[in-house]
């Protein structure tokens, strides 16, 4: 394991804000339990704190950081949560809160990769699911980029159920869409071509967050022909795929559409090569 910044955790220290070289010693070492394996130790020469090399890291408090990228792994292979729970013989509340850091890692990377992508064509389209239950359907809004597939952008909204005598009734996917357009301005160059298939409802939503980009829309088709939606297509039925519940035929259900943001973010980083642990 890599040595910490030589800066002291301790905030009301003078090193913790102006750091000199050689400003901490070494001192000794600790044995974390899930590995036995040794941890260097520190101490700052200012104030005499202790701090190890993990203090610094994303790893920092967890008590079993040797599952993250176990369960990294196996959530993006069509598991379920009390499945990695049973193979992995920790607790499901233990699986919830790695995914939760694996999530807010994956963010982190995703916002390093956009500062530095440009493109000029990427096609929008939206995946239909459910939260517990059939009449509680969401929409999961994503844009891709079609010269290498990997997803820009993402959200999660409500949709308007088509079971009658329902309460599900909130439509808040021109919020979400109009966001998840926006969060494209940065790495799209200029005259860039923004596709989609012919629904209606996207006239007005790409007008607004993208007034300047090209949209052209295609009619969707099937068939051993070429399809210019192919890419969107192609990478939501990956998403059936790798997780589980997003699956057609499934007993496996997502309670909250937060959850289903997180895992989504695992899968967008599972499929963009970013490391997580």
């Amino acid at each position: 394991m890599k040595n910490p910044r030589p800066q002291c955790p301790n905030t009301a220290c003078a090193a913790h804000h102006h750091p000199l070289p050689n400003s901490y010693r070494k001192k000794g070492y600790r044995y974390p339990k899930h590995n036995h394996q040794p941890v260097p130790r520190y101490q700052c020469k200012t104030c005499g704190t202790y701090f190890s090399a993990t203090q610094f890291k994303p790893i920092r408090n967890q008590k079993r950081p040797d599952l993250n990228k176990q369960i990294f792994a196996l959530a993006v292979s069509g598991m379920t949560m009390r499945r990695m729970a049973l193979l992995l013989t920790c607790s499901p509340l233990t699986i919830e809160r790695k995914i939760q850091h694996l999530a807010q890692q994956a963010q982190l990377h995703h916002q390093k990769h956009l500062a530095t992508l440009r493109t000029s064509y990427v096609i929008m389209d939206e995946l239909e699911t459910f939260i517990h239950a059939r009449f509680r359907q969401v929409s999961v809004g994503m844009a891709v980029r079609v010269k290498t597939g990997e997803v820009l952008s993402f959200g999660v909204a409500r949709k308007p159920s088509n079971y009658a005598d329902t309460d599900w009734t909130q439509d808040d996917r021109p919020t979400m869409m109009v966001g998840m357009l926006r969060r494209l301005r940065p790495i799209l160059k200029p005259n860039a071509t923004l596709v989609s298939d012919k629904k209606t409802g996207y006239v007005p939503w790409v007008r607004k967050a993208l007034p300047n980009v090209q949209h052209v829309a295609h009619k969707a088709i099937k068939g051993p022909v070429y399809n210019p939606l192919f890419a969107i297509d192609h990478a939501f039925a990956k998403m059936r795929n790798d997780l589980a519940r997003l699956s057609r035929e499934t007993w496996t259900t997502t309670k909250t559409i937060e959850a289903l943001e997180r895992h989504l973010w695992l899968w967008v980083a599972w499929t963009s090569g970013y490391r997580l642990g």
